[in-house]
């Protein structure tokens, strides 16, 4: 109120008329009209929303709508989108296929039936498609482990690729390639399964379309890449890894793991924390820390092993994309030739092998 004293007292000194302000009151009261809600509204609204959470607790989320339900569905359309979106070029009946599962053909062979219409579909679903799938993608995965990982034994490149081509992996990368608003299926929002089948069937399909090595490409880019940013030692746990780094020296002439308690702290509380090397031939090889002496000595043996094997936390970042257009042969040459075992690893072995 003081500032609008202000100005229209201005006003008057520097003789303006009244005319020209009362507009701008005006269009003040409007706009504080235009801005005011009822009382009402506030709690109306949360009100509104506290029972729409109530409902989405029930349901075990909220509720999610199939692509197919909505007014501009076009599945034509939507199967074009979908291989120009990978930039992959797919046989179309072959796509069709690969995104059809046997529960959609089943319930439409049954619903048909109700209704006293001819049951038999010239309709195929994609099983064949997902176990030829996932056979591809198994081979290519190996292939790729063992042309990266070279010095690896072949029992953690089993549990990378047991890693990549489990169902949760796949089932990821099938939903954010947009598998769940293509396929056709009976159950919805779709099962893990499903995805899993659907995505497998894809690769086989592309591979029938525009040949394995673009299959290829296409696990590698999409599947394999889910390694990237992991430790990898975390995904294999082997069970004495102060004895197969013990068997190992001995297999290559050297003697046996010695191992030295370095330093300690905390000894006596519940924060104590040992470090111990791990010697051979008088040589250092590793060093592990642990709350006590013995996990100390594994975490040692274990940092020794990566050593070894080329693994450890300062390992070359994973090559993908076009640095892969250099060893794609050497990929489909390993596909089906495992390395070494732990039992029979000897770096010499290793490494005539990767020459």
């Amino acid at each position: 109120m003081a500032a609008l004293w202000k100005t229209c007292h201005q006003c008057l000194r520097y003789g303006l008329s009244h005319k020209s302000f009362y507009p701008s009151v005006s269009a003040i009261n409007v706009i504080s009209k235009r801005n005011f809600k009822p009382r009402w509204v506030a709690p109306t609204l949360r009100e509104i929303k506290r029972r729409k959470d109530v409902e989405d607790d029930r349901n075990g989320g909220p509720k999610i709508f199939h692509r197919s339900t909505f007014l501009e569905w076009n599945y034509d359309a939507e199967i074009f989108a979908f291989s120009n979106r990978l930039g992959e070029k797919f046989n179309e009946a072959t796509l069709r296929t690969a995104l059809t599962h046997k529960s959609y053909v089943e319930r439409e062979t049954a619903r048909l039936s109700d209704i006293g219409v001819d049951s038999y579909l010239q309709i195929q679903n994609n099983e064949e498609l997902a176990v030829a799938g996932g056979a591809l993608i198994s081979k290519f995965t190996n292939g790729y482990l063992r042309a990266v990982f070279t010095r690896v034994p072949e029992e953690l490149i089993m549990a990378m690729h047991d890693f990549l081509t489990s169902t949760s992996n796949l089932e990821i990368v099938g939903k954010h390639i947009g598998l769940g608003d293509l396929m056709l299926c009976s159950d919805f929002p779709c099962e893990s399964e499903t995805y899993v089948k659907s995505l497998k069937a894809v690769v086989a399909a592309l591979a029938e379309s525009s040949g394995e090595e673009r299959a290829r490409i296409f696990v590698q880019d999409l599947v394999v890449t889910q390694l990237y940013g992991l430790d990898i030692n975390e995904l294999w746990n082997p069970a004495d890894p102060v004895g197969n780094l013990t068997d190992i020296l001995k297999r290559e002439g050297k003697a046996e793991p010695e191992f030295r308690l370095i330093k300690h702290s905390g000894q006596n509380s519940v924060l104590a924390v040992y470090y111990v090397g791990v010697y051979s031939d008088k040589n250092f090889i590793a060093e592990g820390a642990g709350e006590s002496l013995e996990i100390a000595k594994e975490m040692a043996a274990r940092e020794a092993l990566k050593q070894l094997f080329h693994t450890e936390d300062s390992m070359k970042a994973l090559p993908f994309g076009r640095q892969l257009k250099n060893i794609q042969s050497k990929i489909v040459q390993l596909e089906n030739q495992p390395n070494l075992p732990l039992s029979k690893w000897i770096s010499e072995k290793v490494t005539s092998a990767v020459h």
